[in-house]
């Protein structure tokens, strides 16, 4: 009776230490953080300048503390500023084709009305203009959205050209 009780006390122990152990990710995710701590730079912001020192002591050139911390392309614009260009550019697409695609519904019942009316004055004198003014308006929204997507692939040949990184634009 006494090896049962010996071997289930051992593996209660077991099972505890295994319960109470880091995982290799803890382990890993503080060690990050600890050379983060060690490696990274001090900033110290003295009025309109900054100057970074590293935790050794030494003093870096002084940094104007608009400058973005990641990367940049060629004119300074980091992704925040391309992300939201983006953004903007498709919910103008996006907007311009709802739009089309309203003024097509409308012309489309429209001209289920005048194929279903049997009154020829308010089939001719009064659902011939409005289908007349609804296709100028459909034409014009889809205009605006050939200019959207133009604006759109120029905002993506922009980006290539100043050197961004491709992810930006998404």
């Amino acid at each position: 009776m006494r090896p049962k009780s010996t071997v289930l006390s051992f593996l209660l122990m077991a099972f505890a230490l295994d319960c109470s152990a880091q995982t290799l990710a803890d382990v890993a995710r503080k060690e990050r953080e600890r050379q983060k701590r060690v490696h990274s730079p001090v900033v110290v912001a003295t009025g309109a300048t900054t100057t970074t020192t590293a935790s050794s002591g030494s003093t870096a050139a002084a940094v104007t503390s608009s400058t973005p911390a990641g990367p940049t392309d060629n004119k300074g614009r980091d992704e925040k500023y391309w992300r939201a260009q983006f953004q903007k550019a498709r919910d103008e697409v996006k907007k311009a084709e709802e739009k089309a695609q309203l003024l097509d519904l409308r012309l489309k019942d429209l001209n289920t009305q005048l194929l279903r009316q049997s009154d020829i004055y308010a089939r001719e004198y009064r659902l011939g203009p409005e289908i007349a003014d609804t296709q100028k308006q459909l034409d014009e929204a889809r205009k605006e959205v050939d200019q959207a997507k133009k604006k759109l692939t120029d905002l993506e040949d922009e980006l290539r050209r100043s050197g961004g990184l491709p992810g930006w634009a998404r």
